[in-house]
């Protein structure tokens, strides 16, 4: 009868041994994913911030460039009023 007990229990530990094996599988699987979602959300998190810093430049580049479009608008106002001039003097027989 000790002997039948004996290999009962051997043969329930090599069941559980299979089931200790799964059960470390899956938790190797966890850590693994546990780890690439905080790798992804931490260069999400970076690439947040650059996107962040390069908006503010772009919104200071525009600033500085707004002159460069008042300058095009004040020479159209300028060549129109040459041009009227021009007229003006023509009609007037100068």
């Amino acid at each position: 009868m000790m002997l039948l007990m004996q290999q009962t229990d051997v043969g329930r530990s090599v069941e559980h041994t299979g089931w200790y094996v799964g059960l470390g599988i899956g938790f190797f699987i966890v850590v693994v994913v546990v780890v690439l979602v905080a790798s992804i959300l931490t260069l999400a998190s970076r690439i947040g911030s650059q996107a962040r810093s390069g908006i503010e430049a772009m919104e200071e580049a525009r600033a500085a460039t707004m002159p460069v479009w008042e300058i095009q608008k004040l020479n159209s106002s300028v060549t129109a009023i040459w041009r009227a001039a021009e007229s003006a003097r023509k009609q007037l027989g100068g």
